[in-house]
Parts: structure tokens; C-alpha cells; sequence
């Protein structure tokens, strides 16, 4: 929808950034031209759904495993970078519970 020529123009196809700016200076569109992002932020339409069913299967392992480090002595230690990451992963072991 993006390449619709009686948006856009005859070059639609064509990468131009330029296209938005007038005297250099950035002129926004109107988000409606955007029909493929109901006029909202560029977010993937499924992302609610696929957070949810995140929380709903966290739930679920939890309800049904008990988790604990695969090696306790290890000592956990985080990397800094763009976000917080744990150095060398967390192995866990998965020890079901017996809920009968």
C-alpha cells in the first residue's frame, strides 16, 4: 500500500527520503496515507496477542515446574549492554511438581 501511485506519485516505488522534506525542512503526511498502520505507530498488530500468550505459558511453567540453577555454585554475573544481560546464560533445571 505504500507503493500506490495516486498516493505517492509515478516514482512510488523509488527510495527518495527527500520526498518529505520541503526547503529541508521535514513535512509529515498524513497518517491515514499509512492504511497498513490504521494510523498509529508502526507496531506489529499481533503484539498484544503474542504477549499474552507469553504470559499465559510463563503462568503455566510456573504453575507445573519448580526452576533452579543447573549448577549452584556458580556465581551469576551480568554483561551491561544496550540492555542487562547474564553473562554466560542462566542454565536452569526444570523439576516437575507433583500437583495430584
Amino acid at each position: 500500500m505504500g507503493r500506490m501511485t495516486y498516493l505517492w506519485g509515478d516514482d512510488a516505488g523509488d527510495f527518495r527520503p527527500e520526498r518529505w522534506l520541503n526547503n529541508g525542512v521535514f513535512q509529515p503526511q498524513s497518517p491515514f496515507k499509512f492504511i497498513a498502520f490504521h494510523a498509529g505507530p508502526r507496531i506489529c498488530l499481533g503484539k498484544d496477542f503474542a504477549y499474552r500468550q507469553m504470559k499465559i505459558v510463563s503462568i503455566a511453567l510456573i504453575h507445573f515446574f519448580h526452576f533452579k540453577l543447573a549448577n549452584e555454585t556458580k556465581q551469576v554475573t551480568y554483561k551491561t549492554l544496550l540492555t542487562l544481560h547474564i553473562d554466560g546464560g542462566l542454565p536452569l533445571c526444570a523439576v516437575s511438581r507433583k500437583t495430584f
